[in-house]
């Protein structure tokens, strides 16, 4: 005879309980089991898309380190400058054989390589020229040529320039801060017309004035001034806009990397990094995280930023060199960065 067992109407509540309690735990052990194999899925997904050789050395530094190197926007020149900004050195470029540079030449001595700007034909870079004297830093704005000599000076010397160049109005003219307010020059500069669809929303933009964002007009005229942060006394510096002009990316002093839509819209943070460079497709940034002893770099590591989802990837892990100032080649194949102790120039190729 079979022995049925009676269950009070309290032990059959505990039992419900227990059940429901464990479908619970699967059912958040299952949304967080997607919710991480959809963000493992997302970085995989960014990593897939390059593929970073090891570094190769592209530009000795025979005589001094050498850093902060930059493509022109046609890819058929390369620049840097030497210690402390001082000096400005083109070379020209073969992308077909993305290791050969030639004719490297010094166009200037001074100190004019903080962060200079290509123009987008190529053929200009646009500089802050500072020089000495009776022990005053005296600053102008500078065009150079990409042969030595082949320089003009946009403005007049004085002192308090604070920041770095800005072009404006398809590159007609060129702005800097200065501690008696904006200063505006023509440059001559005239683009080809098949290039200025190039430059998106030329007519207003964002640029850092006295360390805020700052919405000008092409006759340098301030807009507005942006401020993302609830903190009032926030310092932003190294503004860079995505290629297509949606978006920006910036740095707080003390907090690292943001980017936001050019409209001041969805500001997101994206990690403690510096110096960042968008890629040409306007979809990545690759910028430095760091790390230093109060003197110097000790490790610096160059990593990727997805622009539209959370998700990031190191391509230097595989190198010890200490790999600063980033710059995406134009055709989006390739990295050039400094090491600052071998003085080179380094590319990597990442696809």
């Amino acid at each position: 005879m079979t022995k049925v067992t009676k269950t009070t109407p309290l032990l059959n509540q505990f039992i419900m309980i227990l059940a429901f309690g464990l479908l619970f735990d699967i059912s958040l052990y299952a949304q967080e089991t997607t919710a991480n194999n959809a963000s493992q899925y997302s970085l995989e997904s960014e990593t897939n898309l390059f593929n970073p050789r090891e570094p190769e050395e592209l530009i000795r530094g025979t005589e001094l380190p050498l850093m902060n190197a930059r493509f022109s926007p046609d890819g058929e020149h390369i620049a840097f400058t030497g210690p402390n900004h001082f000096g400005l050195w083109v070379a020209d470029y073969t992308p077909l054989d993305s290791l050969k540079v030639q004719n490297i030449r010094k166009i200037t001595n001074v100190q004019a390589g903080f962060d200079y700007k290509w123009s987008l034909d190529g053929e200009w870079i646009l500089s802050t020229h500072h020089i000495f004297k009776d022990r005053k830093k005296m600053s102008a704005l500078q065009l150079y040529g990409l042969e030595e000599g082949t320089h003009t000076r946009l403005s007049d010397y004085s002192t308090g320039y604070q920041g770095a160049p800005e072009w404006l109005g398809f590159q007609k003219s060129a702005l800097i801060m200065s501690r008696n307010g904006l200063v505006r020059a023509e440059t001559g500069v005239e683009l080809p017309e098949r290039l200025k669809p190039a430059i998106p929303n030329d007519l207003e933009k964002l640029v850092i004035i006295n360390e805020r964002l700052t919405r000008i007009n092409d006759r340098a005229e301030i807009l507005e001034t942006l401020n993302p942060f609830e903190d009032g006394e926030a310092k932003i510096l190294n503004l860079r806009y995505s290629p297509d002009g949606k978006k920006v990316v910036f740095e707080l002093y003390g907090e690292g990397l943001y980017i936001m839509n050019s409209d001041g819209e969805q500001l997101r943070y994206l990690g403690k990094a510096y110096r960042a460079d968008w890629s040409p497709d306007s979809r990545h940034i690759v910028a430095m995280v760091t790390e230093d002893n109060g003197y110097a770099f000790t490790k610096s590591d160059l990593v990727v930023y997805a622009a539209d989802e959370i998700a990031s990837y190191t391509i230097t892990e595989h190198t010890p060199l200490i790999a600063l100032n980033p710059h995406w080649s134009p055709y989006g194949d390739a990295v050039i960065f400094n090491d600052p102790e071998t003085g080179h120039i380094y590319l990597m190729a990442i696809k």
